[in-house]
């Protein structure tokens, strides 16, 4: 009796939500659409600009590298000295 009286309050206050019925697996084949992100959109952009442009050279480049990597260095250079100088306090 008291376990019946238990079960009819757990159904009382935890009824069923209704069956949602649940997306179908499936294996993709060759008429489904690739998902395309922001990233490897500007990435192909990019990388079209950069094919169309017939003055872009490979010194080019690496100098856009080098003055990329020279920022990024630098600013870890500043966050490192101001971690240093927060712990010399």
């Amino acid at each position: 009796m008291m376990l019946q009286r238990k079960f009819d309050y757990l159904d009382a206050i935890a009824s069923a939500p209704a069956a949602r019925k649940r997306p179908e697996l499936r294996v993709a084949n060759d008429h489904d659409a690739p998902v395309t992100s922001a990233a490897r959109t500007l990435q192909s952009e990019l990388g079209r600009v950069f094919a169309q442009e017939s003055s872009w050279s490979v010194r080019r480049t690496v100098a856009i590298g080098i003055v990329f990597h020279l920022g990024v260095f630098c600013a870890l250079g500043l966050a490192a000295g101001g971690a240093l100088s927060q712990f010399a306090r």
